[in-house]
C-alpha cells in the first residue's frame, strides 16, 4: 500500500473514531439527563406516597360480595376462553387441510398462506395456556377467599379443576393438530408434541432460513422478556411501598429476569462454541 493511501485510511480511522466519541459523549449526556429526571421523580414519587399512606390511603381490597360474584363468573370466562381456542384451531386446521388436498405441492405462495394459517391456532393455543393457568390461580383464590357455603364451596372446586383439565386437554389437542398438519406438508419435519425433547428434534429437522427465524424471534422474546422485568420491578416496588405486598412479587420478577438472562448468556456461549468447532 502506498503512503498516500495509508494516509488515507488512518485519516478517516481518525475521522470515524472522532465520531464515534462525539456520539458516545452525546448519549452519555442524554442518559445522565433521564437518570437524574427519574432520580427525582423517584423522590417525589416516594414522598407522596408516604403522605398517602399516614393519611391513611392504601391500595383498595375486593370486598366480600365482589369476590363472591367473581368466584362464581371467572370459572365460565376460563371455560369460554377455550372454547375459543378449539373453535378457531379447527376452522384454520380444517380449511388448510382442504386446500392441502387440491394443492399442486409446487405453487409456494398457497404453501406460506397454509402454514401461516396453521400457525395461528399455534400461537393462540401458547398465548391461551398462559392465560389458563393465570385463571386457574385467580378461580382457586377466589374460591378460597370467598365466603360460600362448603356445598357451593366443594362444586365450584370440582368445576375449576374439571374446566382446567379440560382447557389444558383443548390446548394439546390444537397444537397436535396443528404440527401434524405441519409435518404433513414437511415430511422431513421430525418431533412428537408428546416427546420431552420435541423442541430439540424440530429443530433440528428445521433448514438454516427456519433457525434464524426461530433464533430471531428467541432474541426478540429476550428483549421483550427484559423490558417487561424492568417495568414490573418498577410496579412490584411501588406496590411494596404503597400496599405494602412484600417482596414476594419482586423475588419472581428478579427470577425470571435472571433466568432469563443467564439462558442468554450461557445459549450465546455454546452457539459461540459451535461455530469454532464448526470452522
Amino acid at each position: 500500500m502506498s503512503e498516500n493511501m495509508q494516509d488515507k485510511v488512518n485519516e478517516a480511522k481518525e475521522k470515524k473514531l472522532a465520531k464515534r466519541k462525539k456520539e458516545d459523549k452525546k448519549k452519555l449526556i442524554i442518559l445522565l439527563v433521564v437518570t437524574a429526571l427519574c432520580s427525582v421523580l423517584g423522590y417525589f414519587a416516594g414522598a407522596i406516597i408516604g403522605k398517602l399512606q399516614k393519611a391513611g390511603y392504601g391500595l383498595p381490597e375486593f370486598t366480600e360480595e365482589v369476590i363472591g360474584k367473581m368466584s362464581l363468573i371467572m370459572p365460565v370466562v376460563f371455560l369460554l376462553l377455550n372454547v375459543i381456542l378449539a373453535i378457531v384451531g379447527y376452522a384454520c386446521i380444517r380449511k388448510s387441510k382442504k386446500e392441502f388436498e387440491l394443492w399442486d405441492g409446487e405453487d409456494e405462495d398457497v404453501a406460506e398462506k397454509m402454514e401461516s394459517r396453521v400457525a395461528f391456532p399455534l400461537y393462540m393455543s401458547s398465548l391461551v395456556l398462559i392465560i389458563n393457568m393465570f385463571l386457574f390461580s385467580v378461580c382457586a383464590n377466589l374460591d378460597i377467599n370467598s365466603e360460600l357455603s362448603d356445598k357451593w364451596e366443594d362444586i365450584l372446586g370440582i368445576v375449576l379443576f374439571s374446566v382446567f383439565i379440560l382447557s389444558y386437554v383443548v390446548v394439546v389437542v390444537v397444537q397436535k393438530k396443528a404440527i401434524d398438519f405441519t409435518k404433513d406438508m414437511n415430511p422431513e419435519k421430525e418431533g412428537s408434541i408428546f416427546d420431552a425433547k420435541f423442541v430439540k428434534k424440530w429443530e433440528n429437522s428445521c433448514d438454516e432460513a427456519q433457525k434464524l427465524h426461530i433464533y430471531k424471534a428467541g432474541y426478540s422474546s429476550y428483549k421483550v422478556t427484559s423490558n417487561v422485568c424492568m417495568i414490573l420491578w418498577i410496579v412490584c416496588l411501588i406496590a411494596d411501598l404503597f400496599g405494602n405486598v412484600g417482596l414476594l412479587p419482586m423475588t419472581m420478577v428478579f427470577v425470571i429476569w435472571f433466568a432469563s438472562t443467564i439462558g442468554y448468556i450461557v445459549g450465546g456461549v455454546k452457539a459461540e462454541k459451535e461455530k469454532n468447532t464448526i470452522e
